[in-house]
Protein backbone atom coordinates (compact mmCIF):
# COMPACT_ATOMS: atom_id res chain seq x y z
CA UNK A 1 0.00 0.00 0.00
CA UNK A 2 1.50 3.35 -1.05
CA UNK A 3 2.00 6.22 1.41
CA UNK A 4 -0.68 8.30 -0.31
CA UNK A 5 -3.15 5.42 -0.28
CA UNK A 6 -2.30 4.67 3.34
CA UNK A 7 -3.05 8.28 4.25
CA UNK A 8 -6.43 8.17 2.52
CA UNK A 9 -7.17 4.84 4.19
CA UNK A 10 -6.32 6.22 7.64
CA UNK A 11 -8.47 9.30 7.14
CA UNK A 12 -11.46 7.24 6.01
CA UNK A 13 -11.22 4.73 8.82
CA UNK A 14 -10.87 7.45 11.45
CA UNK A 15 -13.92 9.27 10.09
CA UNK A 16 -15.86 6.01 10.19
CA UNK A 17 -14.82 5.38 13.80
CA UNK A 18 -15.83 8.87 14.89
CA UNK A 19 -19.29 8.45 13.39
CA UNK A 20 -19.82 5.05 15.04
CA UNK A 21 -18.41 5.75 18.49
CA UNK A 22 -21.06 7.77 20.26
CA UNK A 23 -22.12 6.92 23.81
CA UNK A 24 -20.40 5.53 26.88
CA UNK A 25 -19.09 2.02 27.39
CA UNK A 26 -19.27 -0.45 30.29
CA UNK A 27 -16.04 -2.42 30.65
CA UNK A 28 -15.68 -5.78 32.42
CA UNK A 29 -12.31 -5.27 34.12
CA UNK A 30 -12.54 -8.11 36.65
CA UNK A 31 -10.12 -10.84 35.48
CA UNK A 32 -12.48 -13.44 36.97
CA UNK A 33 -15.37 -12.62 34.70
CA UNK A 34 -18.07 -12.57 33.64
CA UNK A 35 -17.24 -15.96 32.14
CA UNK A 36 -19.36 -18.44 30.19
CA UNK A 37 -18.58 -22.06 29.40
CA UNK A 38 -20.54 -24.96 28.03
CA UNK A 39 -20.72 -27.95 25.78
CA UNK A 40 -19.36 -31.40 26.40
CA UNK A 41 -16.96 -33.37 24.23
CA UNK A 42 -15.33 -36.77 24.76
CA UNK A 43 -11.64 -36.90 25.62
CA UNK A 44 -9.46 -38.36 22.87
CA UNK A 45 -6.99 -41.03 23.90
CA UNK A 46 -4.29 -40.08 21.40
CA UNK A 47 -2.82 -36.76 20.35
CA UNK A 48 -3.70 -35.63 16.81
CA UNK A 49 -1.25 -35.66 13.90
CA UNK A 50 -2.50 -32.24 12.81
CA UNK A 51 -4.80 -29.48 14.07
CA UNK A 52 -7.03 -27.17 12.04
CA UNK A 53 -7.43 -23.75 13.66
CA UNK A 54 -9.91 -21.06 12.56
CA UNK A 55 -10.22 -17.46 13.73
CA UNK A 56 -13.26 -15.37 12.80
CA UNK A 57 -14.38 -11.89 13.84
CA UNK A 58 -18.17 -12.13 13.50
CA UNK A 59 -19.05 -8.43 13.48
CA UNK A 60 -21.09 -7.64 16.64
CA UNK A 61 -22.49 -11.22 16.48
CA UNK A 62 -25.10 -9.86 14.08
CA UNK A 63 -25.28 -12.83 11.68
CA UNK A 64 -24.57 -15.83 13.86
CA UNK A 65 -26.78 -18.32 11.92
CA UNK A 66 -24.95 -17.41 8.70
CA UNK A 67 -21.59 -17.65 10.44
CA UNK A 68 -22.54 -21.14 11.66
CA UNK A 69 -23.29 -22.25 8.10
CA UNK A 70 -19.99 -20.81 6.90
CA UNK A 71 -18.06 -22.58 9.66
CA UNK A 72 -19.89 -25.80 8.87
CA UNK A 73 -19.40 -25.92 5.09
CA UNK A 74 -16.61 -23.58 3.92
CA UNK A 75 -13.53 -25.17 2.32
CA UNK A 76 -10.61 -25.18 4.73
CA UNK A 77 -12.94 -24.20 7.60
CA UNK A 78 -15.31 -27.14 7.90
CA UNK A 79 -14.38 -29.63 10.61
CA UNK A 80 -12.09 -27.23 12.47
CA UNK A 81 -10.61 -28.57 15.70
CA UNK A 82 -10.26 -25.17 17.39
CA UNK A 83 -12.26 -22.04 16.57
CA UNK A 84 -11.43 -18.58 17.91
CA UNK A 85 -14.19 -15.96 17.73
CA UNK A 86 -14.23 -12.20 18.37
CA UNK A 87 -16.97 -9.57 18.75
CA UNK A 88 -19.32 -12.18 20.19
CA UNK A 89 -21.96 -12.35 22.92
CA UNK A 90 -22.68 -15.41 25.06
CA UNK A 91 -25.84 -16.39 23.17
CA UNK A 92 -24.03 -16.37 19.85
CA UNK A 93 -21.10 -18.40 21.15
CA UNK A 94 -23.45 -20.96 22.69
CA UNK A 95 -25.35 -21.29 19.42
CA UNK A 96 -22.14 -21.88 17.42
CA UNK A 97 -20.86 -24.45 19.91
CA UNK A 98 -24.15 -26.35 20.03
CA UNK A 99 -24.52 -26.40 16.25
CA UNK A 100 -20.98 -27.66 15.67
CA UNK A 101 -20.80 -29.99 18.68
CA UNK A 102 -17.95 -28.16 20.40
CA UNK A 103 -17.01 -27.17 23.93
CA UNK A 104 -16.59 -23.44 24.56
CA UNK A 105 -15.25 -20.69 26.79
CA UNK A 106 -16.34 -17.07 26.42
CA UNK A 107 -15.30 -13.83 28.15
CA UNK A 108 -16.98 -10.51 27.32
CA UNK A 109 -14.70 -7.47 27.39
CA UNK A 110 -17.41 -4.83 27.55
CA UNK A 111 -20.94 -3.85 26.68
CA UNK A 112 -20.48 -2.26 23.29
CA UNK A 113 -21.75 1.27 22.88
CA UNK A 114 -23.20 0.67 19.41
CA UNK A 115 -25.76 -2.01 20.29
CA UNK A 116 -25.83 -2.49 24.08
CA UNK A 117 -24.70 -6.13 23.77
CA UNK A 118 -21.76 -7.93 25.32
CA UNK A 119 -18.65 -7.81 23.14
CA UNK A 120 -15.88 -10.33 23.65
CA UNK A 121 -13.79 -13.34 22.66
CA UNK A 122 -14.38 -17.08 22.63
CA UNK A 123 -12.51 -20.36 22.30
CA UNK A 124 -14.34 -23.41 20.90
CA UNK A 125 -12.78 -26.86 20.74
CA UNK A 126 -13.56 -30.47 19.86
CA UNK A 127 -11.41 -31.39 22.87
CA UNK A 128 -11.99 -30.57 26.56
CA UNK A 129 -11.20 -27.01 27.68
CA UNK A 130 -9.73 -26.11 31.08
CA UNK A 131 -7.66 -23.52 32.96
CA UNK A 132 -9.66 -20.47 31.77
CA UNK A 133 -8.16 -17.01 32.06
CA UNK A 134 -9.23 -13.53 30.98
CA UNK A 135 -6.35 -11.18 30.18
CA UNK A 136 -7.32 -7.50 30.28
CA UNK A 137 -5.18 -5.67 27.73
CA UNK A 138 -3.60 -2.29 28.51
CA UNK A 139 -4.71 1.01 26.98
CA UNK A 140 -8.31 2.14 26.68
CA UNK A 141 -9.69 3.40 23.41
CA UNK A 142 -8.96 7.14 23.27
CA UNK A 143 -12.32 7.63 21.61
CA UNK A 144 -14.67 5.65 23.84
CA UNK A 145 -12.63 4.33 26.81
CA UNK A 146 -13.47 0.77 25.70
CA UNK A 147 -11.07 -1.97 26.81
CA UNK A 148 -10.04 -5.12 24.97
CA UNK A 149 -9.16 -8.58 26.26
CA UNK A 150 -7.68 -11.94 25.38
CA UNK A 151 -9.44 -15.18 26.34
CA UNK A 152 -7.06 -18.00 27.26
CA UNK A 153 -7.58 -21.67 28.06
CA UNK A 154 -5.85 -25.04 27.89
CA UNK A 155 -7.13 -27.59 25.41
CA UNK A 156 -6.40 -31.26 26.18
CA UNK A 157 -5.99 -32.91 22.76
CA UNK A 158 -5.44 -36.55 23.66
CA UNK A 159 -2.86 -35.67 26.29
CA UNK A 160 -1.32 -32.87 24.25
CA UNK A 161 -1.82 -29.75 26.37
CA UNK A 162 -2.28 -26.71 24.15
CA UNK A 163 -2.55 -23.20 25.55
CA UNK A 164 -5.00 -21.39 23.27
CA UNK A 165 -5.69 -17.65 23.13
CA UNK A 166 -8.36 -15.64 21.30
CA UNK A 167 -7.36 -11.97 21.18
CA UNK A 168 -8.83 -8.72 19.82
CA UNK A 169 -6.69 -5.60 19.95
CA UNK A 170 -7.95 -2.03 19.53
CA UNK A 171 -8.93 -0.42 16.23
CA UNK A 172 -6.88 2.09 14.22
CA UNK A 173 -8.06 4.89 16.47
CA UNK A 174 -5.27 3.74 18.79
CA UNK A 175 -1.66 4.06 17.67
CA UNK A 176 0.04 1.04 16.12
CA UNK A 177 2.60 1.05 18.92
CA UNK A 178 -0.04 0.70 21.61
CA UNK A 179 -1.81 -2.08 19.69
CA UNK A 180 1.51 -3.94 19.54
CA UNK A 181 1.88 -3.38 23.30
CA UNK A 182 -1.54 -4.97 23.81
CA UNK A 183 -0.38 -8.11 22.00
CA UNK A 184 2.95 -8.14 23.84
CA UNK A 185 1.24 -7.77 27.23
CA UNK A 186 -0.76 -10.92 26.48
CA UNK A 187 2.41 -12.82 25.58
CA UNK A 188 4.11 -11.72 28.78
CA UNK A 189 1.54 -13.48 30.96
CA UNK A 190 1.63 -16.76 29.03
CA UNK A 191 3.46 -19.24 31.20
CA UNK A 192 6.58 -20.85 29.76
CA UNK A 193 5.30 -24.22 30.98
CA UNK A 194 3.23 -24.50 27.81
CA UNK A 195 5.31 -26.05 25.05
CA UNK A 196 2.42 -25.86 22.58
CA UNK A 197 0.60 -22.54 22.14
CA UNK A 198 -1.90 -21.21 19.59
CA UNK A 199 -2.77 -17.50 19.50
CA UNK A 200 -5.24 -16.13 16.99
CA UNK A 201 -7.59 -13.24 16.47
CA UNK A 202 -8.08 -9.75 15.14
CA UNK A 203 -4.91 -7.68 15.61
CA UNK A 204 -6.04 -4.69 13.53
CA UNK A 205 -2.87 -4.54 11.41
CA UNK A 206 -3.86 -2.81 8.14
CA UNK A 207 -0.35 -1.98 6.93
CA UNK A 208 2.64 -4.19 6.10
CA UNK A 209 4.73 -2.29 8.67
CA UNK A 210 2.28 -3.06 11.48
CA UNK A 211 2.26 -6.76 10.54
CA UNK A 212 6.06 -6.82 10.56
CA UNK A 213 6.15 -5.14 13.98
CA UNK A 214 3.66 -7.69 15.31
CA UNK A 215 5.70 -10.58 13.92
CA UNK A 216 8.82 -9.29 15.68
CA UNK A 217 7.03 -9.38 19.04
CA UNK A 218 5.91 -12.97 18.51
CA UNK A 219 9.15 -14.19 16.93
CA UNK A 220 11.30 -13.14 19.87
CA UNK A 221 9.06 -15.26 22.09
CA UNK A 222 9.45 -18.36 19.93
CA UNK A 223 6.30 -18.10 17.78
CA UNK A 224 5.75 -18.45 14.05
CA UNK A 225 2.96 -16.88 12.01
CA UNK A 226 1.15 -20.01 10.88
CA UNK A 227 -1.21 -17.95 8.69
CA UNK A 228 1.60 -16.24 6.76
CA UNK A 229 0.62 -15.96 3.09
CA UNK A 230 -3.11 -16.43 3.65
CA UNK A 231 -3.89 -13.00 2.08
CA UNK A 232 -6.42 -10.38 3.22
CA UNK A 233 -8.90 -11.11 5.98
CA UNK A 234 -11.18 -8.05 6.20
CA UNK A 235 -13.16 -5.70 3.99
CA UNK A 236 -12.86 -2.20 5.38
CA UNK A 237 -15.44 0.54 4.93
CA UNK A 238 -16.49 2.48 3.03
CA UNK A 239 -18.06 -0.11 0.77
CA UNK A 240 -15.25 -2.62 1.16
CA UNK A 241 -12.88 -0.29 -0.68
CA UNK A 242 -9.83 -1.68 1.11
CA UNK A 243 -9.03 -5.37 1.67
CA UNK A 244 -6.57 -5.70 4.53
CA UNK A 245 -4.83 -8.37 6.61
CA UNK A 246 -6.10 -7.76 10.15
CA UNK A 247 -6.36 -11.33 11.47
CA UNK A 248 -3.51 -13.73 12.21
CA UNK A 249 -2.72 -17.12 13.75
CA UNK A 250 0.58 -17.59 15.60
CA UNK A 251 1.85 -20.87 17.03
CA UNK A 252 4.65 -22.16 19.22
CA UNK A 253 5.62 -25.84 19.27
CA UNK A 254 3.88 -26.49 15.94
CA UNK A 255 4.95 -26.75 12.32
CA UNK A 256 2.73 -24.75 9.93
CA UNK A 257 1.42 -26.86 7.04
CA UNK A 258 -0.81 -24.48 5.09
CA UNK A 259 -3.31 -21.69 5.63
CA UNK A 260 -5.96 -19.68 3.83
CA UNK A 261 -9.18 -17.70 4.01
CA UNK A 262 -12.69 -18.18 2.70
CA UNK A 263 -13.36 -14.94 0.86
CA UNK A 264 -16.98 -15.77 0.01
CA UNK A 265 -17.97 -15.30 3.66
CA UNK A 266 -20.82 -12.84 4.25
CA UNK A 267 -21.51 -13.02 7.99
CA UNK A 268 -19.06 -10.22 8.78
CA UNK A 269 -16.75 -7.56 7.39
CA UNK A 270 -13.99 -10.09 8.19
CA UNK A 271 -13.58 -13.49 6.56
CA UNK A 272 -12.64 -16.69 8.43
CA UNK A 273 -8.91 -17.40 8.50
CA UNK A 274 -7.62 -20.94 8.95
CA UNK A 275 -4.30 -22.69 9.49
CA UNK A 276 -3.38 -26.36 9.53
CA UNK A 277 -0.50 -27.13 11.90
CA UNK A 278 1.36 -30.19 13.16
CA UNK A 279 2.66 -30.63 16.70
CA UNK A 280 6.45 -30.42 16.82
CA UNK A 281 8.28 -33.58 17.70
Amino acid sequence: MSMALAGIFSALICASLVLSSCGSVQNYLDPAGPAYAGGSVPADRTAPDSIRVVTYNVKFARKVPLAIEELRRAPGISGADIILLQEMDSEGVGAVAESLGLEYLYFPASVHRSNGKDFGNAILSRWPIGEPRKIVLPHASPLSDQRRIAAAATVDAGGLRIRVVSIHTETLWMSSGKRIEQADSMLQVLSREYAHVIVGGDFNTPFRSSIEDLEKVFTRRGFRRASDGADWTAKILPFGLFNVELDHIFTKGFEPVRSGTWKEAEASDHVPLWALVRPGR
